[in-house]
């Protein structure tokens, strides 16, 4: 069985650091079992397991970029609970479009500058 979006990221998050299955499931108290089959894709991804994968890569000055929606493309579900109309139907229409992968590049882009630019008006507020 292949490695799914999540897993490429954690294990390679896991190499880069020198960290084994083992050292990783016991400082997340988990077993190797439990990651290996979550990396895989035979078992599901629980989404505050992420936040714990998260926060051991930071503290070993590895942050991973994105891992939460790599748990929800590999778990092939995004809950819609907590968001606005306008979110829950941009979604859906994501989900059913049929943009050329040129155009959804040029769609990531855009919500990549948007997030950048809002994080930067973020640090100057907390600057003030």
């Amino acid at each position: 069985m292949g490695l799914t979006t999540f897993g490429e990221a954690v294990r390679a998050a896991r190499r880069q650091t020198k960290q084994t299955l083992q050292t990783m499931a016991t400082a997340l108290g988990t077993s190797p079992a439990f990651l290996s089959a979550m990396e895989t894709g035979r078992s599901k991804v629980p989404m505050d397991f992420v936040e714990k994968v998260e926060v051991f890569f930071e503290k070993l000055g590895h942050p991973v970029d994105n891992l939460k929606q790599k748990a929800m493309v590999s778990n092939e579900n995004v809950s819609l609970s907590g968001l606005s109309l306008q979110q829950q139907m941009l979604v859906a229409g994501f989900a059913s479009s049929e943009f050329s992968k040129e155009q959804l590049n040029r769609f990531a882009e855009l919500l990549r500058t948007i997030h950048q630019k809002e994080s930067l008006k973020e640090g100057d507020d907390a600057a003030n």
